[in-house]
């Protein structure tokens, strides 16, 4: 019985936030390491992509069994996201790699 009564407290809880107050929270930073990988060789790029997926796996719920369907397909996009903006970053810093040689 306290558990029914503390599970609707914390409902009750989150959906008093509005929007504003969700829109004002910080976001959460995704931060890879490739400062030691050679980005203008093909073997260099394959380290980089899979350390990028390995990060994306990490960052967004990758244990998807459990979850709903509304809970999967945040976990997909997530990763599908975050994933398209690593890769974008790691073509610029391929570029600036190139410009350096």
């Amino acid at each position: 019985m306290k558990y029914a009564i503390i599970l609707a407290g914390l409902f009750a809880a989150t959906a008093t936030l509005s929007p504003a107050a969700l829109a004002a929270e910080p976001a959460t930073v995704l931060r890879i390491d490739l400062s030691a990988i050679d980005l203008t060789t093909p073997r260099g790029a394959a380290a980089a992509e899979r350390r990028i997926d390995r990060a994306v796996a990490a960052f967004c719920r990758n244990d998807v069994e459990h979850l709903s369907h509304g809970g999967r397909r945040a976990a997909r996009e997530c990763r599908e996201a975050v994933r398209v903006d690593a890769l974008a970053k790691l073509d610029t810093r391929r570029a600036q790699q190139l410009a350096a040689r």
